[in-house]
Formats: C-alpha cells, structure tokens, sequence
C-alpha cells in the first residue's frame, strides 16, 4: 500500500472538509491508466491553480468515429501511367473509417506525449523539464504514425501497415503513458506498485474504458512481451500491461535521473533512461504485438520489393519512412530529420535499433544544442493539437 501518498482532493458537488484517501497499487494505477485514455479525446483546457481537472467536451470515454478531414485528399488509387481511379465505395468506406480514425489518433497521442515531456499536465513539474525525455521523440514519432498513415502506398496498397501501425501506435501509448504519469504522481508509489500493475485489477469502470480500446483482448493479452534484447529474441507474452525487465530498466534510469545534479551527467542519464524506453517500446511491446505478424512481414516485403523493382519512390507512389523532428509531416532540411537507411526490414528488431539509435542520437544533439528552442516550439504545437 503506498501510504505516503498525500492529495486532498474536493468533490465539486458537495466540498465539505478534506478527506484524507490512502490508495491501494490497484487504485494508483487506475488512475495513471484512465488519464492516459482521457487524453485521447476532446478536452477543455481549464487553468485552475490547485485543482485536477479532467473535463472533456463529451463525457464518454468511447466517443463515435470522427468525421473525415476535408483537407484531406479524397481517397483514390492510381495506375502505372498516374491515372487516377476512384475506389469502389466497400473499400473507401473503409478508408474513411480506419485512416482517419487511425491518424487522428496518432496526433493526439502525440499531443499526450509532448505534453508529457514538456510537464504541462496534471502533476507535472516544469523544473523538472527533461525528466521525461523518451516522451518528447514519441511525440514526434506518432505524429510521424499520422502522416504515414496517409502516404499513397499505405493507404492503398497496404492494409496490413495501416492496420498494424493502428494498434502499434495505440497499445504502446496505453502501455507506455502510465507509467510516466505514475512516475510524475508519485516515484515512491512505483518502487512500491511497479509489480502490482495488472490490467484485470484496475477499477472496474477503468478496466471496463479499456476494454473498450480497439484490439483489447489481444492486446492485454500479450502486452509486453518476455524478450531478449541482445539476441531479438522474443520469448512468451507477460501480458496485462505487467512490468516487464525493459521498462524496470527504464524505472532505474528515471531514479538515477532524479538524484543528479550535474547537469552534463543528468544529460547522459536522460539517453540512458530514452534508450531503455525504446528498447522496451519496440521490443517488450511491438516485435510481439505487430511486427511478428506474418501479413505485415508479407506487405512489408512487398514494398520493398516494388521500391526496388518498380522505382516507385520517384515514379508513383513515393513511401518514405522518415522521423521529422517537426509538427509537420515531412521536412526538407536533413538537419531537422532522420531518414531511415534504404531497404531497411522495419519488422527486424536489430536493423530497426539501429536506425533508432542514430535518430535518438540527433534528436539529443538538437535538445542540447542551440536548436532547442525551435524543438521546443515543435513540441508546443504538438501539445496544443486537439481537434
């Protein structure tokens, strides 16, 4: 039981005195849990001093599929002589339920995370900024997860990616937010509950709210996963959002990181602790959960191989995987960006860590040098999306 905890918190009906509340584990993490899914959807920024305020525009947790965006482009494919066709009404129909609901999403998962990072959320702490340093690349990589999402070969020829960096996105967000939330509520309470974090114990209408999350039965079944980080190998699911060797390493990194002082050092600790999160994040989470997925390995493999045959980066469709290090989707300038090496195998969990150690490597290079305040910026625009 964390006793230590200490909020008082008022009921806005009847105020009353304070009551002191003593949390179990299981309630800890209801709450980091269903402030990570509040997130996902419209809300009312209220700044009122003192006060938690979790007010959305709409009260359920599961709101309909928003409507398409008309700057959109209109759903179509096109032939080998760039001769556009209209798709049949069955799958632009689908596109319009799937993609825009998808990268809609994304964006505001990004939003979550710059605002994570940034410490403007509840219990954040803007003297800490950089605590949460893992938070600020997921939040340009998950916009990059909107913007890829709407590239002609994914969107058209790709059903399986779509689908696959659809609940990727989702379920890591679901996994991973939590705990950083948790961490900025109380770090004594994670010491304390990190074993104890365990979906079927949630509270029931928080557990309920997930359930609700697309891919919610395959998902808190295998999320995370035991995996081997020095060989790839992946090993049995743990499941349930359970703490995982990954994510502990992560949680030490987080310890050292609030003990230091030296700011050269508390840099080094902000890369050690980004580097265990990403290992965590695309091994004890994705490698099991989508990149195992032998359609998506097949239409991976198919892309590559029309890329390479076909020319049709420069003939038709153009596919780029790119991490920009901006609110927008793509980026010119080499400096502001991190392309991945051509022919990468994406599914493969050593060639993918590889291009993620040199993108973590520039976007630290950006976060301390005289760059930084233009980073910032991007991650401010970020955080205030809400559509």
């Amino acid at each position: 039981m964390p006793e230590h905890l200490s909020f008082i918190l008022r009921t806005l009906r009847d105020p009353g005195p304070p009551v002191e509340i003593r949390c179990s584990c299981d309630d800890f993490w209801s709450v980091a849990q269903q402030h990570a899914m509040l997130q996902l959807y419209a809300r009312i920024v209220q700044h009122q001093p003192g006060r938690i305020d979790l007010s959305r525009h709409c009260p359920r947790v599961i709101p309909p599929d928003p409507l398409p965006d008309p700057s959109w482009p209109e759903p179509c494919a096109r032939d080998f002589n760039r001769d556009i066709f209209p798709l049949e009404p069955h799958i632009r129909a689908d596109y319009v339920q799937r993609v825009v609901r998808y990268a809609s999403r994304a964006l505001r998962i990004a939003g979550a995370y710059a605002r994570v990072f940034l410490e403007d959320f509840e219990h954040g702490d803007a003297s800490k900024l950089g605590r949460f340093y893992w938070a600020g690349l997921a939040a340009f990589a998950s916009k990059q997860v909107a913007f890829t999402m709407q590239q002609d070969l994914v969107r058209t020829f790709a059903p399986f990616v779509l689908n696959a960096l659809g609940r990727g996105n989702l379920w890591l967000y679901n996994d991973a937010l939590p705990w950083h939330y948790a961490w900025a509520l109380c770090p004594e309470s994670v010491r304390l509950c990190a074993a104890r974090r365990h979906a079927p114990d949630l509270h029931p209408i928080v557990l309920a709210n997930l359930r609700k999350q697309e891919w919610s039965d395959t998902a808190l079944a295998n999320i995370p996963w035991n995996f081997e980080d020095k060989t790839g190998k992946l090993g049995a699911p743990i499941g349930q959002l359970r703490w995982a060797p990954l994510m502990g390493k992560a949680i030490e990194a987080w310890r050292a990181l609030d003990a230091e002082t030296q700011l050269d050092r508390k840099n080094d600790l902000a890369m050690q602790h980004l580097w265990a999160m990403a290992r965590h994040e695309q091994g004890e989470v994705l490698q099991g959960f989508i990149y195992e997925d032998m359609p998506l390995r097949v239409a991976l493999y198919t892309m590559r191989t029309l890329e390479r045959h076909l020319a049709l980066s420069e003939r038709y469709l153009s596919f780029k995987i790119q991490l920009s290090f901006s609110a927008k989707g793509y980026v010119e300038d080499p400096a502001w960006r991190s392309d991945a090496p051509p022919g990468i195998r994406v599914e493969n969990y050593k060639e993918r860590m590889q291009w993620i150690r040199k993108t973590a490597n520039k976007y630290h290079h950006l976060m301390n040098g005289e760059c930084c305040p233009r980073l910032l910026a991007e991650l401010r625009v970020l955080a205030d999306h809400d559509d």
